[in-house]
This record gives structure tokens, sequence and C-alpha cells, in this order.
């Protein structure tokens, strides 16, 4: 029985309790979160940007600083007027689907991009976009300010360059997912702002598809920028129930661990449904456990490369293949 129990400990302990945390897929978006930041990209002159988006955003060139550097105009309140010309407003987007929109520069040069809305370039929602000549000779006339931004420079091009998050920002936010697969006892971490986004259920894979949150289950919500469930969370047995919730550096957070084996649909419900029909939305699929009764060498020959337990009870064996 003691080894039973030590056996036991290993199986279901830190062996299979592996923690995923919730980031974005490598398909393009332009977006903001905590963590959510973009590479330099260099192109060629002749070749386009493209940014998909929803309403929440513009794409803005920002113009050259009279002093310090091109990000330091980005502020609390956004970008100043007169410091940025618009290259796609947030009206050129909409709020229930991601419009991809180009950029192509004019000439060679250093482009600064950012979204002018709010904090969000100062959140990291913004790019420096190289263009080096076709020969790679030095750039001797680069355009400037609204010279740049031309009926011509919104035209794609026959190569475009995506823009896309950097890979792991660990961010639930408006945004592109892919599906998860865990097995049982394992649990995925979803990192947000508080009052910018709640984590829902959706109870059937028809409503995931459409986005539709009329059966709706909310787990976790918070008050605006405070780590506190707001009162609708508070006031529910779902929401935030036991230490689901929590939080991790700016990032509240809340955790889903599996128990049993199907399939759970997230989303962001607010909106009335537009962030998840925006991208946000997450199935995870959680695994049965593989279950044989024999001897062990039967259970080593199905589960290679896997833990298994043989417990002998009432003179019989029963072994258990369990995924790592």
């Amino acid at each position: 029985m003691i080894a039973i129990s030590l056996v036991s400990g290993l199986l279901f302990g830190s062996a299979l309790g592996k923690e995923v945390v919730v980031t974005y897929s490598d398909s393009p978006i332009w977006t903001v979160g905590i963590g959510v930041g973009y590479a330099d990209l260099s192109i060629t002159l002749g070749e386009s940007v493209a940014f998909s988006s929803y309403s929440s955003h513009d794409v803005a060139l920002i113009h050259a600083p009279a002093s310090g550097s091109y990000w330091d105009q980005c502020s609390q309140n956004g970008i100043a007027a007169g410091k940025f010309t618009s290259i796609w407003a947030t009206s050129d987007f909409t709020g229930s689907s991601v419009t991809k929109k180009h950029y192509t520069p004019p000439t060679c040069g250093e482009f600064y991009i950012a979204c002018s809305v709010g904090p969000h370039c100062m959140y990291g929602q913004r790019i420096k976009v190289t263009v080096k000549n076709v020969d790679n000779s030095a750039c001797a006339s680069s355009c400037l300010s609204a010279a740049c931004v031309t009926t011509a420079s919104k035209i794609s091009k026959a190569i475009v360059h995506d823009v896309k998050p950097m890979a792991n920002s660990g961010f639930w936010g408006q945004g592109p997912y892919d599906a998860l697969t865990i097995d049982i006892g394992d649990s995925v971490l979803f990192r947000t702002g508080a009052g910018f986004h709640d984590v829902a259920t959706l109870s059937n894979a028809v409503d995931f598809g459409s986005c539709d949150m009329k059966d709706k289950a909310v787990v976790a919500e918070w008050t605006y920028m405070t780590t506190s469930p707001n009162p609708a969370c508070a006031s529910s047995s779902v929401c935030c129930s036991g230490s689901t919730c929590g939080t991790s550096g700016q990032w509240v957070t809340y955790t889903f661990t599996a128990s049993v084996a199907g399939d759970t649909y997230f989303v962001c419900s607010y909106g009335n449904g537009n962030h998840c029909k925006t991208g946000q939305k997450l199935r995870v699929t959680v695994r049965a456990p593989t279950t044989t009764t024999g001897d062990s060498t039967s259970c080593a020959g199905q589960c290679t490369g896997r833990l298994f337990l043989m417990v002998w009870l009432f003179g019989a064996s029963t072994v258990q293949c369990l995924r790592q």
C-alpha cells in the first residue's frame, strides 16, 4: 500500500500536472496586450506590410521627433495630434471580424508605425520597418512624415510581409489561438488585463463556431484595472471559484485544471461576442487516459515511452497507462 501511494504521488503529481500558458498562434494580428510586442521588420523597396486588425486599433506613421526617440512620443493618452500621419483609421476596420490592410512605403528609409489609440503604442503596439533599396545601395532620399502616406502606398504589392506578435507573449486578448490538447491533471493558464477581457465557456461546438453567447458561463471576470472579481463574478458560484483566479505580475489569471476527458470551449464574451469573432476563443481537448487490463509486459508493449502503474487488487492486476 505504501509503494502504491508513492507511485501514485509521482504519477498524479508533478509528472502529469504540466501547465500550458495560453498564447497567440503564429497567425498575423495587429493588437495590444500586456507582454505583447512586435519585432523590427526589414523589407525591400516595393514590398508591402500587412496589418490584420479590428476597429479598436489604427495604423499610424509617427513623425520624426524634435528630440528624443520616435517611441518617446507614445504616451498614456496616445500620440499627440500633429506627431503622426494616419495610414489606416479605426473606421477602416470592423468590430466583428479581422480585416487586412496594407502599407507599401514609397521610398527607402526607416518607418516607425504604431497604433495611436490611447496608450496602445506605449504598451507595445508598434513596429519599426526598415526599407532597403533593391540593389542594397545606401538610402540617399527618404520621404518625410505625411509625404510617406499616399494613395499608392495603400495598395498591396506582390510580396507582402504580415505583421504578427513576437512568439510566446502569453496573453489572453483579441487575436488568434490554436486549439490545445492536454491530459487529465494538466492545467491551462489564462493571463489577461483586468476589465479588458473575461474568460467564459460555451456549451457546444456550434455556439463556439458562431460565437453565440446566449448560453455562456463566465468563469473569470475582474473589476477594471484591479485584481478583484467584479460584483457579477463575485456573486456567481462558477466565476473565480476556489483558487482558479489569481495574479501574475501585471496580469490577472484564470487556471483551468483538466479533471475529465472531453472538449471545453473558451471565449472572451465581451462585445456580445465580437472579441470571440476576432479570434479570442480556444478549444481545449482533454484526452482520456488509456487503460488496459493485463500483466505488466502487456502494458509495457502498449504504452512504450509512457508511465504505467500496476496495482494488484483481489488477486488480479490492473494496469493503467498514462501519457506523460
